[in-house]
């Protein structure tokens, strides 16, 4: 994981972390979080839960998108990599299987809260495919 983390900082490029933590800004209300453990459908009710307690403070604004990288061994639907929590976080999960090389994302449109997250997260792919992590 540490190798995408690095490869999406230099090329994205993500220049405002916040604080201390995983989490670097792209835009008004739109954050990328980098995950280190294997992601699976069991444990990410438990991602979302930590994510709505880590950014409850006055470095994240109030209504806000995090997209979420880190890598999977399940297979997902699009329809299972996007979250609301039914007050103030869009959650979109951008997941890299190294096995397959494939990479399971939503890019939909969306206009939720106005946190439209499509264009980023095509970025995020098109810098993983390009660099060779997942096949296009």
């Amino acid at each position: 994981m540490e190798d995408i983390k690095e490869l999406l900082i230099n090329k994205y490029p993500l220049v405002k972390r916040i604080d201390n933590t995983s989490y670097y800004e792209l835009d008004k209300k739109k954050y990328l979080l980098f995950i280190d453990e294997v992601i699976s459908k069991n444990n990410i009710p438990l991602i979302l839960n930590r994510i709505s307690e880590e950014t409850s403070n006055n470095s994240f604004t109030k209504w806000k998108t995090i997209i979420i990288v880190g890598e999977c061994n399940d297979v997902f639907l699009e329809r299972e990599l996007v979250y609301f929590d039914n007050t103030s976080i869009v959650a979109v999960f951008y997941l890299i299987n190294r096995k397959f090389k494939r990479a399971y994302m939503n890019d939909n449109f969306t206009f939720a809260l106005g946190n439209n997250y499509r264009k980023y997260v095509k970025k995020i792919n098109k810098i993983i495919v390009k660099n060779g992590i997942v096949r296009g």
